[in-house]
């Protein structure tokens, strides 16, 4: 890690840094869980918010008791949405700290990496905001060691370009998307969704995550004139389109990949982020009773709202110590075992009412997107 040492994270999230330990079983020691996320780098906006997710789902075990009569602790490690510092990452929290199982990580292309070295252990993997559906998609049918309890990108970007035609009622899109596989995967699923409802895609221009310059770009989808952009990237640089769209008058209905879903994201663009769409999992006005509760013991705890990123970092890890518990044992193969069969009656906050961790044979869940817009600089599920 470069802009933060490990200790520091650990120290600033309230969590405890102890000597590396086999976890043994007795009551008196602490049983230590991975979550891997980027607290810096490009997304580390996004890897800020989902660990409170994690944090709160731990809390609310060990205020409990904990898992098999034991407080949880949860260790945590900085990819910075780098591959090599992920595969580095896994490997430590693997073989240092000997944790069952990891909540991580954002970037998808860092989830694919490390995954593959978890797999290798037998060590589960439960998703920490990566939608990418490369993730699952590498995983072999029926036996798969990363898990996602939500819609892969394919499933986002098929909602979001529904949304745009259908409901939106606009035909002439442009696509903006990041270089990534995340951005690159949903910006695939856009186009083919909206020729397939009656749009047509009038451009579509790729950059580089952290470009900081989009006026050539966007001065020249003005001319163009799109009756919707969407975006596909991480929140900064879509706050930054935004912002930049305004100040030279593109007028248009911008929609938005999964990771702007966050208030920062809305102080980011300002006022710019006004009417902006985008597909969400899971708000504090969710339909979905199970994650309606969750939203007002959150609120209760923080004083300000749950969003999907807090969701998302929330339900993998309740998830998996669920699993653990069911198991009796930490054992990262049992574990495995126990989330590929056997948690389709266990209740998730995200998605709509019924909704449950019932993973498929690539290891992720199904169900339909909402679809949010700002409205008064508060996102609103438009349902």
């Amino acid at each position: 890690m470069t802009l933060l040492s490990r200790r520091q994270i650990l120290a600033a999230m309230g969590a405890t840094v102890a000597a590396p330990a086999i976890v043994r079983a007795q009551s008196g020691e602490p049983l230590k869980i991975g979550g891997m996320l980027p607290f810096s780098g490009p997304a580390s906006i996004e890897g800020r918010q989902i660990v409170q997710g994690l944090q709160f789902a731990v809390a609310e075990w060990n205020e409990k008791g904990g898992v098999l009569g034991r407080k949880i602790e949860l260790v945590l490690e900085d990819d910075e949405s780098n591959s090599t510092k992920g595969v580095t990452a896994v490997r430590r929290l693997i073989e240092r700290e000997k944790v069952p199982f990891i909540i991580g990580t954002y970037a998808s292309a860092v989830a694919i990496a490390a995954s593959k070295v978890a797999a290798e252990y037998k060590i589960p993997m439960l998703s920490g905001g990566s939608t990418g559906a490369g993730a699952t998609d590498q995983n072999t049918a029926g036996d798969p060691w990363f898990f996602r309890s939500w819609p892969d990108s394919n499933a986002q970007g098929e909602d979001t370009a529904k949304a745009i035609v259908e409901k939106f009622k606009k035909t002439k899109v442009s696509i903006i998307h990041d270089n990534t596989n995340y951005g690159v995967t949903l910006a695939e699923q856009v186009t083919r969704v909206v020729n397939g409802v009656g749009g047509q895609i009038v451009s579509k221009d790729g950059f580089n995550a952290g470009e900081q310059d989009f006026s050539s770009m966007l001065t020249r989808l003005r001319s163009l004139r799109p009756e919707a952009v969407y975006i596909g990237g991480w929140a900064g640089d879509g706050a930054n389109i935004l912002r930049q769209a305004a100040e030279i008058g593109l007028r248009a209905q911008f929609v938005g990949s999964g990771s702007m879903l966050s208030d920062d994201f809305i102080k980011l663009a300002g006022p710019a982020s006004e009417g902006f769409a985008v597909a969400s999992l899971f708000e504090a006005s969710t339909p979905n009773p199970v994650g309606k509760a969750f939203a007002e013991r959150w609120r209760k705890k923080h004083d300000f709202d749950a969003n999907t990123f807090s969701s998302l970092g929330y339900d993998s890890t309740n998830i998996a110590i669920e699993a653990l518990r069911r198991v009796g044992k930490s054992d990262g193969l049992e574990i495995q075992k126990m989330l590929k069969s056997g948690m389709k009656d266990f209740p998730i906050v995200q998605g709509p009412a019924g909704a449950t961790a019932a993973f498929d044979e690539k290891g992720s869940v199904k169900f339909p997107n909402f679809i949010a817009v700002i409205k008064d600089g508060k996102r609103r599920l438009d349902i």
